[in-house]
């Protein structure tokens, strides 16, 4: 296999753990959201300490460490993502995996705005175009519902704001994934206790729980892992084209497994963000196209 190609294999592997995992969360359903979110930080650290060593990057997990401005940063993205999967798995609990899989799907259009403002990218025609859909899926989601999807934009917020962090603190996905679970991982075991002394947990309780709540902290390193090796053989283009293969999972799994409901105007939000993101992908794909042209030699 060349580059590319393990890239896009590492890739496609990353995405499916994360869009399988809203499979993952429904078998545990009983289990509380702040407690599966602890573990999957809590469980993830022994995993990323692991790899760290694997790889032979303590040097460069002591660099950060030693730049105060990248901890506090890393300190934020960390509180972002714990932030980010309680949501998530209580959005799975509560019957409401459809409105998850939307703000995943708005996530990259997010990221281009994001980008307008803060990194001077500009839109090219076709993506305003995208991005007025999205805007209009969002308002037929929010006049038929009668309430604004408030929880479809949280996520695609949070997770964008914390992968415009991550993009502009100079250290590593695998180091900085690791300062981050180091940095979170005495307040979730503060949250773990608390719950404990509640006789809340589950932890401990069964052979299945158990397992399944580490087993969520070795899901969620594994697909950072997986994703942080595709990245550097891919093409940007090609990365942002296989970012929409987790949603769509998850979109699968609400409608199919969890038999939510979905109404027609739930349907045509989803028909317009899909076309956003068709408008969006072609627009990369051929800017992708000339900016390799042009830099060909003659």
């Amino acid at each position: 296999m060349s580059e590319s190609e393990k890239g896009v294999a590492l890739a496609v592997m990353a995405h499916l753990v994360w869009g399988g995992m809203a499979v993952y969360f429904g078998l545990i359903r009983h289990i509380s959201p702040v407690e599966i979110a602890a573990s999957r930080g809590l469980w993830a650290l022994p995993i990323a300490l692991a790899i760290v060593w694997y790889l032979g990057q303590f040097s460069e997990v002591r660099k950060a460490l030693a730049n105060p401005r990248m901890v506090a940063t890393l300190a934020l993205t960390s509180c972002l993502i714990v932030f980010n999967w309680g949501f998530y798995i209580w959005s799975i609990e509560v019957g409401r995996t459809l409105e998850s899989s939307m703000g995943y799907f708005i996530n990259p259009l997010l990221n281009v705005v994001v980008g307008y403002l803060f990194l001077g990218e500009r839109f090219t025609r076709p993506q305003m175009v995208a991005l007025a859909l999205a805007v209009v899926a969002v308002l037929i989601q929010t006049i038929s519902a009668g309430v604004f999807p408030w929880l479809g934009l949280m996520l695609a917020t949070t997770f964008c704001l914390y992968g415009f962090l991550r993009k502009t603190i100079a250290v590593g996905p695998t180091e900085g994934f690791l300062i981050e679970t180091a940095i979170i991982a005495l307040p979730l075991l503060g949250a773990e206790l608390w719950l404990a002394s509640r006789g809340a947990t589950h932890f401990g309780d069964n052979a299945f729980d158990t397992l399944m709540l580490a087993g969520s902290g070795v899901l969620t390193a594994a697909s950072l892992m997986l994703y942080a090796a595709s990245i550097r053989r891919l093409r940007y283009s090609t990365a942002g084209l296989l970012q929409y293969l987790s949603p769509s999972l998850v979109f699968l799994t609400a409608v199919f497994i969890f038999r939510e409901p979905i109404g027609g105007a739930k349907l045509a939000s989803f028909a317009i963000i899909w076309l956003a993101l068709a408008i969006f992908s072609w627009s990369a794909l051929r800017g992708e196209r000339n900016r390799r042209s042009t830099a060909e030699p003659v």
